[in-house]
């Protein structure tokens, strides 16, 4: 018997024993699982609040990101546009300077050109003016003396002589 009293169970020792776990369950579920389920739930809103805040963040850098590359983009193309611009004013300045010099150049070519033939036709000019001259003074001396053959070569050397000078 006394085998079955250490194995038998006492309905008292169950009940006791189950109230015993009840109120530990609701002391512990009053002061240790409530505190510890509001710690638990205070770092999850914490850690959600940290993830939403680097969402946040992320989409900010993102944007921001675009932003940049877009006013990138728009400064290398406002660039492009003005070197564009730049060369072509220089290109027309360029036109505009080698016409001009072009335009010099064949005004002044045409003046030297003026300046020689009017300078040639004015050398020619002198050159009848002497060789009338020379004629007229060769008339007056063949009529002033008779003229022998040795004196009409002599005349003829000395006004080839004289005209070859006045070349």
């Amino acid at each position: 018997m006394q085998s079955l009293d250490i194995i038998s169970v006492n309905i008292w020792d169950i009940i006791i024993s189950l109230a015993n776990l009840l109120v530990m369950f609701l002391i512990l579920k009053r002061f240790l699982f409530k505190p510890v389920q509001k710690m638990f739930d205070m770092r999850r809103k914490q850690v959600e609040d940290i993830y939403a805040e680097a969402r946040e963040e992320r989409s900010q850098a993102e944007d921001m990101k675009q932003e940049y590359e877009t006013r990138m983009a728009s400064a290398r193309e406002e660039a492009d546009g003005l070197v564009r611009n730049a060369v072509q004013t220089a290109q027309r300045r360029s036109d505009a300077i080698m016409a001009e010099a072009s335009s010099q150049a064949s005004h002044m070519k045409q003046k030297a050109e003026e300046e020689i033939a009017q300078e040639k036709r004015q050398m020619l000019q002198d050159v009848r003016s002497e060789i009338s001259d020379l004629a007229v003074s060769i008339a007056g001396k063949v009529v002033e003396r008779e003229i022998r053959p040795e004196d009409h070569r002599d005349f003829v050397d000395d006004f080839i002589r004289n005209v070859g000078d006045a070349q």
